[in-house]
């Protein structure tokens, strides 16, 4: 996790004054600028209750077409949601 870009993303969106959440099976909790996180359920609710849902890490177990129904905004950094064509999706 020390290396992972995905905390420079949310060190990011903290500094602009983000609410982080994050959702990774492999890591239920994490140390984040002072305070620790809790791996969130990845759900249609908590998909839908996000401003926007960034894509760090390549999981192929995650269905991202369910992903991207339930969600406002996509940025994906790692070409996870290809093959689905959406407004919604950003792709970096």
């Amino acid at each position: 996790m020390r290396e992972s870009p995905a905390l420079d993303v949310m060190k990011l969106l903290d500094e602009r004054g983000g609410q982080i959440f994050y959702h990774d099976p492999l890591v239920r909790e994490i140390s984040f600028d002072g305070y620790t996180l809790q791996s969130v359920l990845l759900s249609p609710e908590s998909l839908a209750a996000s401003d926007v849902v960034v894509i760090v890490t390549d999981h192929t177990h995650f269905d991202a077409r369910l992903i991207v129904e339930h969600s406002r905004l996509v940025i994906d950094a790692r070409n996870f949601t290809r093959g689905i064509t959406s407004e919604k999706i950003v792709r970096l």
